[in-house]
Order: structure tokens, then sequence, then C-alpha cells
């Protein structure tokens, strides 16, 4: 799906780059290829940073810099911020056309659909997103092990072996589908074939899915998500998203496989949007591919594997890694993390507090001022880095320093709050 506003911090974890089809009244179909010229030299990583299962990738627009785009191929165009550009002057029309450079590879003359999403404030500098239209003549690769070079654009033919990944990985083929026309900003923006079809089984049964890097979870239509959770399984509410759409709110549930191209994850969380949004991102991109699409395949499935998607020869590889680390955003403190108070002297505050949580039982609410977790002080951290903040061990306990609060008891306290697993799995 698709960022959202990072100022906004209502979850780190956010559907992202699909739902930029929400936005689009559809006109018709077709979509042409783009054939960009380019300069430089690809494959050289970007600086990135990865947060909730995103890549947001270090980027120049005319040789400006200062922003980051979310790499995401359910982003059919590039959306860019240019107010996190400092000294960028690209007018004021809905699209326009700039030279884009990521590493030292550039892409020149690249279509950019002008977007605000007002994350000035939040050191993370996200600016937009790095759409399907330009990767779509490349090989790309998400090495999501690898948080500080994450994104390579334009790899070349012979790429040297890999440390700490499966060989060879699972290879997936796949034909671009989708395209069109649609209206956005009182524009009509052209759009080529960007949708990677990829079929997912879900506990054993296959579904229609589309791969979507710029989803945070993997995110499933309203039906399917509730004959799953028909057996009772735990589930979590009010999770709060942003996508381009729009804020609002999701619910998670735990599914025992999700499996692509013979590789499985075990115990994995999927999403399903809530109203005034359920199913139609989903309902979107099935008129686009002119087919039912059940779901996305997520970050939360692609953290496990090195991700190269070799656009050009229509192959998807999956290579899972060996020994990395894998930090399951749902084992935290029983809340969510927000944005402070335009009068608050802190960045953050605490956002969502779920039900039946050692966070509840110790009485914080939405609002109270967030200082500090385990010592470390949140207000110079970028909301990514904040809320990784409160993951953490189930079992251990958290050390959230606390500002103003709705209860004057806990006020510029420290109060020790359990780690729980907030979508315990399903039974065996």
């Amino acid at each position: 799906m698709t960022p959202f506003c990072p100022s906004r911090v209502s979850s780190a974890r956010r559907a992202l780059g699909a739902a930029v089809g929400v936005l689009f009244a559809a006109l018709g179909c077709g979509g042409g290829s783009s054939g960009f010229a380019t300069m430089g030299m690809p494959g050289i990583p970007s600086p990135t940073r990865v947060g909730a299962n995103l890549v947001f990738a270090d980027v120049k627009i005319n040789g400006y810099g200062g922003g980051r785009l979310g790499v995401d191929t359910g982003s059919p165009v590039m959306l860019v911020d240019q107010s996190a550009f400092p000294g960028l002057m690209l007018g004021t029309a809905t699209e326009v056309h700039a030279n884009v450079t990521a590493g030292q590879f550039t892409v020149d003359n690249v279509p950019l659909v002008q977007q605000t999403f007002g994350g000035g404030m939040d050191p993370l500098g996200f600016a937009g997103l790095f759409g399907g239209e330009v990767m779509r003549q490349f090989t790309v690769r998400l090495d999501y092990a690898h948080p500080d070079l994450a994104f390579r654009l334009g790899m070349p033919s012979m790429e040297p072996a890999v440390d700490g990944v499966e060989v060879p990985g699972a290879a997936i083929d796949f034909t671009l589908q989708g395209g069109g026309r649609g209206q956005l900003n009182n524009a009509i923006i052209t759009f080529p074939a960007t949708r990677i079809p990829v079929t997912v089984d879900i506990e054993g049964v296959s579904h229609s899915f589309i791969l979507d890097t710029g989803a945070s979870e993997t995110t499933v239509r309203s039906t399917l998500f509730d004959s799953l959770t028909a057996d009772g399984r735990a589930q979590l509410s009010n999770l709060p998203i942003t996508t381009v759409a729009g804020p609002g709110s999701a619910m998670v549930t735990r599914v025992r496989t999700i499996t692509a191209g013979g590789e499985t994850v075990t115990d994995p969380v999927i999403m399903m949007i809530g109203d005034p949004l359920r199913d139609m991102l989903l309902d979107s991109i099935s008129a686009e591919v002119h087919r039912t699409i059940d779901g996305l395949l997520g970050g939360n499935f692609l953290r496990e594997f090195m991700v190269t998607i070799d656009y050009p020869h229509g192959t998807l590889h999956l290579q899972r890694y060996t020994s990395a680390t894998i930090v399951d955003e749902f084992q935290r403190v029983g809340f969510e993390l927000a944005a402070g108070a335009t009068n608050s002297t802190h960045r953050y505050a605490i956002g969502v507090v779920y039900q039946m949580t050692d966070a509840a039982a110790k009485n914080l609410t939405a609002g109270d001022e967030l200082v500090s977790v385990d010592g470390q002080a949140l207000d110079g951290l970028d909301s990514v880095a904040a809320d990784d903040s409160l993951n953490g061990t189930v079992g251990s306990t958290k050390a959230i320093g606390l500002g103003k609060t709705a209860d004057p008891t806990l006020t510029n306290t420290t109060v020790n709050i359990l780690v729980e697993d907030l979508v315990p799995p399903p039974s065996p």
C-alpha cells in the first residue's frame, strides 16, 4: 500500500504502496513501456533505513537530496513530496519529470506524481514512493538483513555470491499485469503494467496475490480473513495504519503458514483493512488486472528472504536468510507509537493502548507523553527507530519513561511494562 504521513506516527507498521490505486478513478487500461535513459553505475546500494518491514531509500531528485522514498512494488507510479528535498523546484503540476538517483545510478526524465506527506518533523525524512513505473525496467534487490544498504537498482548481470542466504533459493516467474489511466489531483495520469502476480498458499489453500514491498504486513480480503478466524483464533483490532487514501485501522491475526514459490513462513501475521476502506484497495487492483486478487504479499513475509526482482526476465528470487535475526513486531509492549501533541515538548506520545495488556493494566493512556524506553531518549530518534524500541522478547519488560500523563500519578515517572505476544499463534 502506500506511505502515509510519517509525522502522524500512529504506527510504524503502515500499509503502503498499492493503495495508490484507491486514489485513481479508473478511466481505461493499457499503458506502455517506459524505456528510461540512465547514467552512472548500476547496482551500487543506496543508503537506506529498514523498519516496519519496509525499505526507505535515500534518493536524489535532480541532484537534490534529503528525502527517503519507500521502495514500493505496489505503487504503479513514483510519488514525491518536493518539500522534503531542500532547494528542489519542480513547479506545481501534479505530474512532472525529473532525474532520480539511487546509489550511483541515475534514471533520466522520470514522471513523478507530486503528493504532500507532511513528514518534515520526522527525522526519517519520508518523501514518497519509489514505484514500479521505474523499477520495471531494471533488476531490483531488497536485502532486509542489511538495513543500511538494503536497496539496489539496476544490478549488473554478473553478481558476486552472497553469504548468509540459501542458494539457489526459489524462483517465481511472472508477467507484469495491470496498467491504465486514472485521475489524481484533477490530472490524468497514465501508468504502465507494474503488478507482479504471485500464487500464495495460506494454510495450504492457494490464492491470487500481488507482490507488494510497500505493505508492512501481508494483507488479505475480508472474506478470507473471516474464514480463517472462524475457528476462534486470536485477533488484534484497531491497529492504526495509514495509506495514501488516509488514516484508518486494521485487524490482524496469525496464520499457521504462508507459502510462495515453495518457500514457507510459519506463524506470520495477516492483516485486513477495516472500514471505510475495507476491500477497496483489493477491489481496485482486481479491476486493474481483470481478475480477483485476494491479497498482497507484504514485508512480514518478504523480510525472511533476500528478495531480487528481475523485471526484464520476469523472475522473482527468494533466498532465505540463514543467520539473520528476524524481529516480530507484534511481540512488544501493548501500545502503539503516536506523534506528540502540538503543544508537547516531546516528539512522541502513546497511541492506541490495547485492552487486556500489561500496558492497559498499568493505566497508560493514549496521548501520554513518551520520553524514553529503557533509558534511551526518544526525541532524537526517527519514527522507525522509536517504534522499534517497543519490540522485545516476550516475558521481558521495557522501562517506559513518561512525561505528562492523563493519570497524574504516572507523570514524570518510569513504568515497567511487560512485552507480550499481542497476536498469539493458532493452535497446531
